[in-house]
């Protein structure tokens, strides 16, 4: 692929791994749109299938895998039923599930109506109409069940002189892209539509149609390049990287473009790649002249249809501004209180309260650092994830706030971010229960795991500090003291001050520690908490 490719596509803002994980097939896709295509949805992380008569597809896909994408070569006259249904089986049994349809192959053979051969015709429809519903119709079934897929049939303006059978197979596939749409509705996770690619400079273009229609005209090629070559933006062809690019932000975009006709032009003028011809329109409508009625009913037909898709595109836009407001809000809530969030919400900037009254708890794995330099990084970060989520949970159950966890060690208090009068039972009753958690997870993982908790209580300081990474945190004595518990404590304890045992004597039971020297608190009596009256 191209580095105009790669560019582009950044340009356009189609994102390395935005197709990460999906197999898209696409038709036709051995030279011109369908190739380009190919190679950067496989660019853009996607395993990619080619799908054409042309043995040159073979070359596509080796391209791809050698540059380290994912492709495979199924090659298939797609006017020949027994070898589509081949094909389908095969990429069934070699490739599994199809999330994205590129119906791009064409048979195009120029000539006026009345010289058309029948044979020509059915030739065109097998490859440009029969085929695609083949596709659709075996592929869609997947898709709605697993929710998630895109459909694009590749269509062209219609009424090209010298091409009936060729404008007609692709109106009709445009019908057949919006009528699927029209069937699955808007909430399948399914999108279909169509991409006009306007006249691509493609080896089709320039090697069969347009000496064939220079023939027909009786005009040079240059003249008959000049005729038919004209898009918005450009003189003369676009660029097939051009017209790709663009295809493949539509395939991105595809759930905006549900049920309606996608063109390369807007979103490359958007991103500023082209620069569109603008016309003023007049405020009056001329409604004179025996064709009045046709111009009036044009126009509003294409007010009526830019209307139907704005009001798409807003809802689509709607929905996906909520869903990130509602991952934004989830976030916010992961790592901070409710009550905090809401008010940082509201637009409050400096957070910080004093509570008279809060118990601070500290607990932290005996020997761990020995025991995990011992084990894969992988275990590590998983036994711990599965012991720190279990004291979430006890945490939740006794409404007690996790305030961080620094290594192997996790730290909550009571009675913060709102006051609560039962804070000190309800963190006692948490250090009881995270011990029988501790053993369970330890005979789980086969480790001998062990717990220091320590538990003091007092005045604290509550707030959040941080801008690009907000953090939820408590300062003062108390949590000091809480921490000094925890570090001169036992293995399986829970080690408390004797202000937290004279205000639970009465409910829960306690083992004199006796008088303990205390790094930076001098000489202190302390106790173990053994339980809970019943």
């Amino acid at each position: 692929m191209s580095a105009a490719s790669i560019d582009l596509m950044e340009t356009l803002g189609v994102q390395p791994a935005a197709f990460e994980g999906r197999t898209a097939l696409i038709t036709g896709s051995a030279r011109g749109i369908g190739k380009a295509t190919a190679m950067n949805l496989a660019a853009r992380g996607a395993r990619v299938v080619i799908l054409d008569i042309l043995p040159e597809g073979a070359a596509v896909a080796a391209s791809i895998n050698e540059a380290g994408g994912q492709a495979v070569f199924v090659q298939c006259d797609l006017a020949d039923l027994a070898q589509l249904e081949a094909a389908l089986s095969r990429i069934d049994k070699e490739v599994g599930n199809v999330d994205v349809l590129v119906n791009n192959a064409l048979h195009l053979k120029p000539a006026p109506i009345v010289e058309l051969e029948l044979d020509d015709w059915e030739q065109t429809f097998r490859t440009n109409a029969r085929a695609p519903f083949l596709l659709i119709k075996g592929l869609l079934p997947g898709m709605l069940e697993r929710g998630w897929g895109v459909i694009v049939n590749v269509v062209a303006y219609e009424g090209a002189p010298f091409g009936g059978a060729y404008s007609s197979t692709k109106l009709a596939l445009r019908s057949l892209a919006q009528t699927v749409a029209r069937e699955i509705g808007n909430e399948s996770g399914v999108s279909s539509f169509s991409f006009v690619p306007g006249i691509v400079d493609t080896p089709l273009m320039r090697e069969d149609v347009i000496p064939r229609m220079a023939g027909l005209f009786g005009m040079s090629e240059d003249q008959v390049l000049e005729m038919v070559a004209h898009n918005p933006g450009y003189e003369g062809f676009m660029p097939v990287d051009h017209c790709a690019a663009a295809l493949v932000y539509a395939l991105d975009h595809a759930e905006e473009y549900h049920g309606q006709v996608a063109d390369p032009f807007e979103p490359l003028d958007r991103a500023g790649v082209i620069e569109m011809p603008r016309v003023e329109v007049g405020e009056e409508i001329d409604v004179s002249g025996p064709l009045s009625g046709i111009y009036i009913k044009q126009y509003l037909g294409e007010v009526s249809s830019t209307n139907k898709a704005l009001e798409h595109r807003i809802e689509v836009r709607t929905r996906e501004l909520a869903e990130a407001r509602d991952r934004s809000e989830q976030l916010l809530l992961s790592i901070l209180p409710p009550p905090i969030a809401r008010r940082l919400e509201a637009g409050e900037e400096l957070i910080a309260d004093y509570f008279d009254d809060a118990t601070v708890l500290f607990a932290d794995i005996v020997g761990f650092t020995t025991l995990s330099s011992k084990m894969a990084p992988p275990r590590v970060v998983q036994v711990l994830d599965v012991l720190f989520s279990r004291f979430d949970s006890v945490a939740d159950r006794y409404d007690v706030e996790k305030i961080k966890t620094n290594g192997d060690s996790y730290m909550a208090v009571g009675g913060v971010p709102l006051p609560q009068d039962d804070h000190l039972e309800r963190v006692a009753r948490m250090a009881l229960d995270m011990l029988p958690v501790i053993d369970a997870i330890g005979t789980a993982f086969d480790l001998p795991l062990s717990a220091r908790i320590g538990i003091h209580s007092g005045n604290v300081v509550a707030g959040v500090i941080g801008r690009r990474r907000f953090i939820y945190d408590i300062w003062g004595d108390t949590v000091n003291t809480a921490s000094r518990m925890e570090s001169y404590g036992e293995g399986g304890r829970i080690h408390c001050s004797d202000v937290v045992r004279s205000k639970l004597a009465d409910s829960f039971d306690f083992e004199p520690r006796g008088v303990v020297e205390i790094k930076g608190k001098g000489t202190m009596s302390t106790y173990f908490l053994t339980g809970e009256r019943r």
